[in-house]
């Protein structure tokens, strides 16, 4: 066999440089989405001092000037208002038990017409504190990070409700303010007529509207009342506790997981949107001062 020397090779002759195409990453080294490091179904949250500083903007005097003499005319015992000087939603609340028990009390009512006049009652009450917290929350500002955490919990697929003392129409208009409508599936206000926590009445409700059981559901709240009614019901609670002795109380009720705000949940549950590492000021990392360990 004759072997040709190279300068007899004319480039019709040389081969043809193979193609390569270009090599697509493996779904391995792809950028992957963060993925929760909790999955729940649905995620219930309280409002005021959780997601937004509500009680701070609200004239609480001005609705207890309205509010107490409604309260008087519709026969409620002097009792509750010297038990709660301060606090409507408290005194809310009492009245509602104090009017539940009445009728078994004195036996005057019969159930129909009771029950009529403990709705309008109720509503009334409920209707005066709303015209005071709906000037308030035209002023209240997101705690840090509830709105990305909102969306967060969102774009992961989960469920939200909102379960509240303060009422469905004032939540509603401040998830407006911040074009958080559609994340919403469900509110439970005081406006509900059950009981506010501690009470597990509108957590349950919550988890009825969503179709979500106890054990598939969180609840995130500031406060022991919203411990006492998602441990009541099943639900994982989360605490949110800007300050320390916030906190102290939280842990005292036997809260296990406490963040310093909204944005630190959101760090720890590795939400999409959420801040590379710790947010600024999270009161309770190892070694803070007032943290109690």
């Amino acid at each position: 066999m004759r072997v040709r020397r190279r300068s007899e090779i004319t480039p019709a002759m040389r081969p043809k440089a193979i193609k390569q195409r270009p090599t697509m990453p493996s779904r391995r080294t792809r950028a992957a989405k963060p993925r929760p490091r909790v999955r729940k179904r649905l995620w219930l949250f309280d409002f005021d001092n959780t997601l937004a500083r509500l009680e701070p903007e609200v004239d609480w005097a001005a609705s207890r000037r309205e509010l107490e003499p409604a309260l008087r005319a519709a026969g409620v015992a002097d009792e509750l208002f010297e038990r709660f000087p301060k606090g409507n939603l408290l005194l809310y609340d009492a009245t509602r038990s104090w009017m539940l028990a009445a009728p078994s009390r004195n036996g005057r009512d019969t159930a129909a017409g009771g029950s009529r006049r403990i709705v309008s009652t109720l509503r009334q009450a409920s209707l005066i504190i709303e015209k005071h917290e709906l000037r308030g929350v035209e002023r209240a500002q997101a705690l840090e990070g509830a709105t990305e955490l909102l969306r967060g919990l969102s774009l992961s697929g989960a469920k939200i409700a909102i379960v509240t003392s303060n009422s469905s129409r004032t939540i509603r208009r401040w998830l407006a303010r911040h074009r958080l409508g559609k994340t919403v599936s469900a509110i439970v206000g005081r406006d509900s007529l059950l009981g506010l926590k501690p009470s597990p009445e509108m957590v349950r409700l919550a988890l009825r509207k969503c179709g979500v059981k106890a054990d598939d559901a969180a609840f995130v709240g500031d406060s022991t009342a919203d411990f006492r009614a998602a441990f009541e019901t099943g639900v994982t609670f989360y605490g949110i506790a800007s300050k320390p002795d916030a906190r102290d109380a939280l842990v005292s009720a036997g809260a296990g997981e406490i963040f310093a705000s909204p944005a630190a949940l959101a760090v720890h549950l590795n939400l999409p949107g959420a801040p590379e590492g710790p947010p600024a000021r999270d009161l309770f990392d190892a070694g803070s001062e007032g943290t109690g360990a």
